[in-house]
């Protein structure tokens, strides 16, 4: 009898072991997350949104070309209402977001003092994986120096500064398994993936030239070598 026991607890132990891991796939840039408000990096990393857009009024602009959108408001409906009473709804702060979800696509939120822009900006993660990816662009005002020449001899006859809107482009990179964020660079990249020494030393030894046109290639490489799981639904 205690060997039939010891049998079915084992059985038991494995479908549950089987059914969990078929809740979970690897993901990958072609992962689907659930639409909705993630109000913590846990519910995002769990694929389990705070609330489901259907639960919420919000207004958000996106913008699919450049993977970036705006959110100016955010209320959750109050379900349990009373027959004749008026539906209630309660304000979210904005800031106290941690992303959201727009068609599969997970954006995380940016620095509303770093942007200096009235509304919550967030960014897409163009990359999803052990590393994921994200980018945004600024607008800033940058003083160049312009000359104006003589068109007899060609020379500068009056030289002067002159404000110039210059676009950057600020790369980053997520952490999938801690929700860590950092600038998207060489140092920072080497010191997220010294658990593959191969690569790391790939890395290491590129170039400043060489940075430029194969960081984002290694950042590849290294999600597709290292693999991480999330819960479906």
């Amino acid at each position: 009898m205690k060997k039939v026991l010891l049998i079915l607890s084992f059985l038991i132990f494995v479908n549950a072991l089987l059914q969990a891991q078929s809740d979970t796939v690897y993901l990958s840039k072609n992962f689907k997350f659930q639409d909705g408000v993630f109000l913590s990096f846990e519910d995002f990393k769990n694929n389990t949104p705070t609330y489901k857009w259907n639960e919420v009024e919000a207004g958000v602009h996106s913008n699919p070309q450049n993977f970036l959108a705006q959110m100016f408001g955010l209320r959750v409906k109050n379900m349990e209402v009373k027959e004749g009473e008026a539906q209630k709804s309660r304000i979210i702060n904005l800031d106290s977001i941690w992303g959201i979800c727009l068609d599969g696509i997970p954006y995380i939120r940016l620095s509303r003092e770093e942007l200096n822009k009235e509304n919550v900006v967030f960014a897409g993660l163009r990359l999803r994986g052990k590393i994921c990816y994200y980018e945004y662009e600024e607008f800033v005002i940058q003083k160049k120096e312009m000359s104006a020449y003589n068109p007899v001899t060609g020379h500068p006859f009056r030289t002067r500064d002159v404000d110039v809107k210059v676009k950057l482009i600020h790369k980053n990179m997520l952490h999938f398994e801690t929700g860590e964020t950092a600038a998207f660079s060489k140092g920072n990249f080497k010191e997220w993936i010294k658990d593959d020494k191969k690569l790391y030393k790939t890395v290491n030894d590129l170039s400043p030239l060489e940075v430029e046109e194969k960081l984002f290639k290694c950042l590849l490489i290294y999600d597709d070598r290292n693999l991480v799981k999330v819960k479906k639904y």
